[in-house]
C-alpha cells in the first residue's frame, strides 16, 4: 500500500478552497476598485456607491467567473514541506465534465511507490497521520471562511476595511475578519482593476497561519489563482500550490 503524507492527502481539498477563495476575492476587487476610485475622486453631486448592492453584485460576479472556469482545463502542482524538507510533490490535470463535475487526473506523484512502515512504528505513524488529517481538516474549515462566501460576510468586510493607495495600486486592509487578531489584505491594480495579491494572517489552536495568494487574469478576463502558499511555522508545515497551462476545452 502506498504511503502519502496527510497534508498531501488533503491537497486537493485545500487547492479547491484556495482557488475558490482567490477567485471570490478577485471578483470582490473587480467591483471594489471602482468603489475606491469613486470615493477618492469625491465627485460633487454623485451618490456614494451602495455597499449592500455592491456586495450582492460581486457575489453574482464570482458565480459567473466560477461558471466560466468550467470551460477550462489546467495543471496543478502541489508541494508539501515539513521542517523545510519536501515531503510530497504532485501534479494533476484538472477539468470539468459536461455535467459540471470536477475531475482530477494524476500526472505525477512523488508519493507513489513509498512504503508504509509496519509494526509499532507503523502504528505510531498511523496515529500521527490521523492527527494531522484532523488538524488539516480544521485548517481547511478556517481558511474557507476567508473566501467571504456570502454577501453578508462580504458586506461586513467592505464596511470595516481601510484603504491605502500608492499610485494606482490600492491595498484593502481588514482586521478581526473571522476571528479576533487576524488580518487580511488585498492588493489591486486600480488601473486595470486586476487583483494582485491576497494575504491572510490568522491562527489555529494557538499556531500562526500565514496565507499568500497571487492572482492573475487570462486574456479573456477569467480570474484565476496562479500561486498559493500556506505556512504554519509552529508545525513547520508549508503547502504551495501552482495553477498553470490553462486551456479552453
Amino acid at each position: 500500500m502506498e504511503y502519502q503524507h496527510p497534508l498531501a492527502a488533503r491537497q486537493s481539498t485545500t487547492n479547491i478552497w484556495l482557488a475558490g477563495a482567490a477567485t471570490g476575492l478577485g471578483t470582490i476587487l473587480l467591483g471594489l476598485s471602482s468603489l475606491l476610485i469613486a470615493q477618492e475622486q469625491d465627485l460633487p453631486g454623485q451618490e456614494p456607491p451602495n455597499i449592500a448592492v455592491l456586495a450582492t453584485e460581486i457575489t453574482d460576479a464570482r458565480k459567473q467567473n466560477a461558471a466560466e472556469m468550467r470551460n477550462y482545463s489546467w495543471n496543478t502542482r502541489t508541494e508539501v514541506k515539513m521542517d523545510g524538507e519536501i515531503k510530497s510533490v504532485k501534479v494533476e490535470l484538472i477539468r470539468f465534465t459536461p455535467e459540471g463535475e470536477l475531475q482530477k487526473a494524476t500526472v505525477s506523484d512523488s508519493a507513489e511507490g513509498a512504503k508504509k512502515p509496519r509494526g509499532i512504528r507503523g502504528k505510531v505513524a498511523s496515529n500521527k497521520v490521523k492527527g494531522m488529517q484532523e488538524w488539516a481538516a480544521e485548517l481547511g474549515k478556517l481558511l474557507e471562511q476567508y473566501g467571504l462566501p456570502t454577501a453578508g460576510s462580504l458586506l461586513d468586510f467592505l464596511d470595516s476595511a481601510t484603504v491605502e493607495r500608492t499610485g494606482q495600486m490600492v491595498n484593502l486592509l481588514g482586521s478581526n475578519v473571522i476571528q479576533q487578531g487576524d488580518h487580511m489584505s488585498m492588493l489591486v491594480d486600480a488601473g486595470n482593476k486586476q487583483l494582485k495579491i491576497i494575504e491572510v494572517q490568522t491562527s489555529l489552536d494557538g499556531d500562526a497561519v500565514d496565507v499568500q495568494i497571487i492572482s492573475k487574469n487570462l486574456d479573456d478576463g477569467l480570474s484565476y489563482t496562479a500561486r498559493q502558499v500556506v505556512k504554519v511555522p509552529g508545525k513547520k508545515v508549508e503547502l504551495s500550490i501552482e495553477n498553470y497551462d490553462f486551456r479552453r476545452q
